[in-house]
């Protein structure tokens, strides 16, 4: 059965015996494991590079499988950083169309040239649907990761949603596990008629970046200790709703003098969202790294109308910085309300949201209350407890080991 079988479990606990004894010297569990993606960038790219990193350095042999099409500079520089996985491009579109027939072959014939593989493991839509549709003579379990399924955009057509759904239903007959990174999810791929006993939740997981001290980065925003500083990050696209976070920070700062906005990211809402800040106290950073940027804010803010597992939250977690964020994918796993932060709806107003920045920007007491729980809550949100969850449903999904002495 997919998601593990009695058997399945008796094994992995044989197969963890043994790979903790190769910590002492004895033995080695060892992977062949095909990590397979066309987005090259954004959550998913980093979801790659990590898991990488990290099975790497579990002992377990890593090739990445990616495309070059549209391939992020910070991508391409994480991939270049794996100093133990091998990456192979492969020229894969984001499209639908008779191009795929390409993409097909030639990642057929890459994975066949590099491999034989235990686990060939799909992040996203396009490389998802190609892996499962891969002769099943090629050998290895078919995992497929989607980092928010196409159909959880509340923008989607009724249309566009069913065919969306059914063409993910179908294609889950030829995976096996399918790992969704929240339970909103897992939830959503439930609702789709995609059976319940293949979809497993393994949450995102961060490493803590230590990047800029919070003075240096408040002086690359350009404000001081004495300004309340509420960030946005992520694409300037329809998805994260860059524009409602500037309609919530002019109506906060109209009652808070002292709180001032940081939004870091690009896209194509950018230049609107500058013409609606106005003369409203906003820093625009554009394109900047930052993770590395995070602990200069006082608060998040998460506008987004969906998500899977935003890194954004993961960030704010392990820099234990307060969260306000719409009730999307991913809040479950990182947001406690009045814990570690707020949850609005969805569909909130910027006038709710404003409501909640002007009530942690007064209230500093709060602020570190939040913080502290944020910090017990990051220890449960690693990039160990990530890859080992994932290794798990590698194991109880029959994946065959090999023992090295």
């Amino acid at each position: 059965m997919v998601g593990g079988v009695p058997f399945g479990n008796i094994k992995w606990a044989c197969c963890k015996f043994i790979f903790w004894k190769y910590f002492w010297g004895v033995w080695v569990v060892v992977l062949k494991i095909a990590l397979i993606l066309e987005t090259s960038g954004g959550g998913s790219g980093r979801h790659v590079t990590d898991l990488a990193k990290t099975l790497c350095e579990y002992g377990h042999q890593v090739t990445i499988f990616w495309s070059p099409m549209r391939a992020e500079g910070s991508f391409c520089d994480a991939l270049n950083a794996l100093k133990h996985a091998k990456n192979v491009p492969v020229r894969l579109r984001r499209s639908v169309g008779v191009h795929d027939v390409t993409g097909l072959i030639q990642l057929k014939a890459a994975i066949q040239r590099e491999g034989p593989f235990d686990v060939l493991h799909a992040h996203s839509s396009k490389a998802g649907a190609l892996v499962r549709i891969l002769p099943r003579r090629i050998g290895g379990l078919r995992v497929y990761t989607p980092h928010a399924l196409r159909t959880m955009d509340p923008d989607i057509s009724a249309r566009a949603s069913r065919v969306y759904g059914l063409i993910e239903r179908v294609l889950s007959w030829w995976a096996d596990p399918i790992i969704a990174v929240s339970v909103a999810e897992q939830q959503h791929a439930i609702q789709l008629g995609i059976r319940p006993h293949q979809v497993n939740v393994v949450a995102n997981g961060a490493s803590p970046k230590l990047g800029l001290s919070r003075h240096e980065a408040r002086a690359a925003f350009g404000v001081g200790e004495s300004k309340v500083v509420v960030g946005f990050v992520g694409r300037m696209v329809p998805q994260k709703d860059p524009l409602r976070f500037v309609e919530a920070l002019r109506l906060a700062t109209a009652q808070v003098p002292n709180l001032h906005g940081v939004m870091m990211g690009d896209g194509p809402l950018l230049d609107q969202a500058r013409a609606l800040a106005g003369d409203a106290p906003c820093t625009f950073m554009g394109w900047c790294d930052a993770p590395a940027m995070i602990h200069g804010l006082d608060v998040l803010c998460v506008t987004s109308r969906y998500e899977a597992l935003a890194y954004s939250f993961l960030e704010a977690l392990h820099a234990e910085v307060p969260i306000i964020s719409t009730s999307v994918g991913g809040v479950e796993e990182t947001v406690l309300d009045d814990q570690t932060g707020f949850i609005v709806p969805t569909d909130a107003t910027s006038e709710m949201i404003a409501e909640k920045m002007v009530a942690l920007a007064r209230d500093g007491d709060k602020r570190r209350a939040f913080a502290c729980a944020s910090s017990k809550l990051a220890k449960q949100r690693t990039l160990e407890c990530m890859t080992s969850a994932t290794l798990d449903i590698y194991q109880m999904s029959g994946t065959t080991v090999e023992r090295v002495a």
